[in-house]
């Protein structure tokens, strides 16, 4: 799995935090040189369009407006005001840890990853489907660690419907 590097994802991400919720369409595109998330419906007020390179990260609403920064997560949650963890959701997708952080991570009956904590989050990988030969996470939910009843608690579940794997 650490050898794919080059995939397209099509899910409906849904996310709650203590006092709001809303969904989405996302569709995510991914190579060595480039990252690009479109969140189209509610979530994005329309559609949202964020690319990440070598360069740093730009994100534009469904008006034109455009803002950049330097990390993912941090841009989303100044622009929409969700915090949504760009960087390991890219491994946590994978059905992997991200490198570089401590981990604890439990595995289920096949060895796949079924729950990860890392980062300050707690990752639930529920169903694997095979998705291009590769078996993948198709469910996948993330939650802040934080209580419930924190302001910054979040819940972000992802249904894959498709992935598409460019060798």
């Amino acid at each position: 799995m650490a050898e794919i590097d080059q995939w397209q994802l099509n899910a409906r991400i849904g996310l709650r935090s203590q006092d709001r919720s809303g969904s989405a369409t996302l569709i995510w595109d991914e190579n060595i040189e480039q990252r690009r998330l479109r969140l189209i419906g509610p979530v994005g007020g329309g559609l949202i369009l964020m690319q990440q390179d070598n360069t740093g990260v730009s994100l534009q609403d469904s008006t034109g407006k455009t803002w950049h920064a330097a990390d993912p997560a941090e841009l989303i949650m100044r622009v929409t005001g969700w915090q949504i963890p760009v960087s390991g959701l890219r491994w946590w997708l994978l059905g992997m840890t991200e490198p570089g952080s401590t981990v604890d991570y439990t595995l289920d009956d096949s060895q796949r990853l079924a729950t990860v904590k890392q980062g300050g989050w707690k990752v639930t990988l529920a169903k694997y489907t095979l998705f291009d030969n590769y078996e993948l996470p198709a469910t996948v939910t993330v939650e802040s660690l934080t209580s419930k009843d924190d302001d910054r608690y979040i819940r972000v579940k992802l249904i894959v419907k498709e992935w598409k794997i460019i060798e």
